[in-house]
C-alpha cells in the first residue's frame, strides 16, 4: 500500500525535528570535547601500564609529527598513550627525525616549523 502524503510529511517532520535536537546536544557537548579526549588518553595510559591488549603496535612518523604539533612540549610516554602505542615506537620516530621534524626541549618534543614539508604523503608532490 502506498504511503499518503500525510505518512510522509509526518515522518520527515519527526526527523528534522530530531536532527534539530542532535545539534543542540552536540553543540551543549561542544565544551566538554578536549576532557573527552583527556579522559581517553588517560584511560589508554592507564591499559599500557596495567599491560592492556588495546595497544597498537605501529605508528607512522607523521602521525607523532601531528599529535607533537598539537600537544608542543609533549613527553614519549605521552604520545605513546595518547596514539596508544608501545613508547619505544615513538621514541625511535622522534630520535629518526630529529632536525628535520622534532626538536628536543629537555625531556620533552616539538615539532619544526615546516615539519610538514617531510610528509611522505603530502598532495604537491
Amino acid at each position: 500500500m502506498p504511503k499518503s502524503k500525510e505518512t510522509d510529511g509526518g515522518l520527515d517532520d519527526v526527523r528534522q525535528s530530531l536532527v534539530e535536537k542532535l545539534n543542540e546536544v552536540d553543540e551543549e557537548l561542544e565544551p566538554y570535547k578536549e576532557l573527552v579526549e583527556k579522559q581517553e588518553r588517560l584511560a589508554s595510559a592507564l591499559a599500557a601500564l596495567d599491560g592492556g591488549k588495546s595497544i597498537k603496535k605501529r605508528v607512522k612518523w607523521e602521525q607523532v609529527a601531528e599529535y607533537v604539533d598539537e600537544h608542543p612540549g609533549s613527553k614519549p610516554a605521552e604520545i605513546a598513550a595518547a596514539l596508544e602505542v608501545p613508547t619505544t615506537n615513538v621514541q625511535s620516530h622522534l630520535l629518526r627525525n630529529e632536525g628535520p621534524v622534532f626538536k628536543r626541549v629537555g625531556d620533552r618534543w616539538e615539532t619544526i616549523d615546516g615539519w610538514e614539508a617531510h610528509r611522505r604523503d603530502r598532495k604537491d608532490r
